[in-house]
């Protein structure tokens, strides 16, 4: 079976699900050969004009996350792919079609949906088209052009996107909930308290400490000096981890800034491969309020402050709303010395954090991704694709 998944890098979240995709199949291939995934950045690859769109959304996320607003807004009402007419190189599409001769297509965009799917079934008249969507909560944020209702299949993340789904118009029957398609290691067994341990000593860490983790985005969004600065006037007793993806520059930096500021504890790391060891050994994570990195903590049980500098896009408001819905704090560090406030109540009042972990555990979905590719299988007459024997699932 090929599966054709639509993505664009809007961001990183998309991208991270179109690779976890890609990455469930390769892992079951070993006990089912039969499928076969291909990608096409549906914007980037389509237009111009689109990939100019893409990079302006990235400006917004790195410099000023509250413009968003507009630019949300502008494309709820102008939408990119809302009809076949309106869609900007769509031969470029059409023969992208023709290349890899899908038997099933998964858009993980908001925006490669309706008109992709007509053109797509215009040429291949036989391909089913499914949408997954990493979204969280409904209301405003959630982008309409998530739902197309003639789709052959919607799969949300959680039960709450899947109703906000339901009132867009997705018929119930053809309106899945499957969970966090996240990286094949966020499902594989947890750390225990000794492995923790040697982790965090592998990081010349000291495995009492609070350990603060903090990420940066995708595409390289982060406010790490602007809050270590803070941290290391303040007098609270914990270590840092900063997270540098492939920013080899703010690497450098930070390195260079530890040097400088002996008296805080900073572990500066690039990329990291397997997140999900990591996040389990750290007591809380400072992030944007993004689905992707909000998925993970959730799945390794790790508290998440919300970094709301330079202001919330309406894309990161649906997943605060979510948090609070199920009575997570999902507390906004709006300036960096409030992360102070929000960290020492949790480095002192180990109960406090404790209690955070017991409430976001049930949030962890009983659903797993091999469930996805099962529901798509499905779809396109295939055999169910069987749970690995030697795998457990995470509750």
């Amino acid at each position: 079976m090929r599966i054709l998944i639509l993505s664009s890098s809007t961001g990183g979240g998309h991208d991270m699900r179109a690779r976890s995709i890609s990455q469930w199949c390769a892992t079951y291939n070993s006990t089912n050969s039969n499928l076969q995934t291909a990608r096409y950045q549906g914007l980037e690859q389509t237009s111009p004009l689109y990939a100019f769109g893409v990079a302006i959304y990235n400006w917004i996320q790195k410099t000023w996350p509250r413009l968003h607003h507009i630019y949300f807004n502008f494309l709820e009402v102008f939408q990119v792919s809302s009809h076949e007419a309106c869609l900007l190189g769509k031969q470029c599409y059409i023969e992208a079609l023709r290349t890899h001769q899908p038997d099933v297509i998964v858009s993980v965009h908001a925006h490669l949906n309706h008109a992709f799917r007509t053109i797509a079934q215009g040429t291949l008249p036989k391909v089913q088209f499914v949408t997954y969507c990493g979204e969280m909560y409904g209301g405003y944020g959630f982008s309409k052009h998530w739902v197309d209702p003639k789709a052959d299949l919607f799969i949300g993340a959680t039960a709450e996107i899947c109703e906000a789904a339901r009132q867009c118009g997705m018929p119930e029957h053809r309106n899945y909930h499957g969970g966090f398609m996240l990286h094949p290691n966020f499902y594989g067994t947890k750390l225990s308290a000794c492995q923790k341990q040697r982790y965090l000593e592998q990081l010349d860490l000291q495995p009492s400490r609070f350990t603060l983790l903090l990420s940066t985005g995708a595409n390289g969004a982060q406010n790490h000096q602007a809050f270590l600065n803070h941290l290391a006037e303040a007098q609270i007793d914990l270590q840092v981890i900063a997270l540098c993806g492939r920013n080899t520059q703010a690497k450098s930096d930070l390195d260079q800034w530890t040097k400088t500021h002996p008296q805080l504890t900073v572990k500066p790391l690039a990329h990291v491969e397997n997140m999900f060891p990591l996040m389990q050994c750290c007591d809380t994570i400072v992030a944007r309020p993004g689905t992707g990195t909000t998925s993970e903590a959730i799945q390794a049980n790790c508290p998440i402050l919300f970094n709301a500098i330079g202001g919330i896009m309406p894309q990161e408001w649906i997943t605060v709303k979510y948090c609070r819905a199920n009575q997570l704090p999902a507390q906004l560090i709006k300036r960096p010395s409030q992360l102070i406030d929000q960290l020492r109540p949790m480095v002192e009042q180990p109960a406090r954090l404790a209690a955070i972990k017991t409430t976001m555990r049930p949030l962890i979905p009983t659903v797993q991704p091999c469930d996805i590719l099962n529901k798509i299988t499905q779809l396109v007459g295939e055999t169910t694709y069987p749970l690995d024997s030697n795998r457990q699932r995470i509750r």
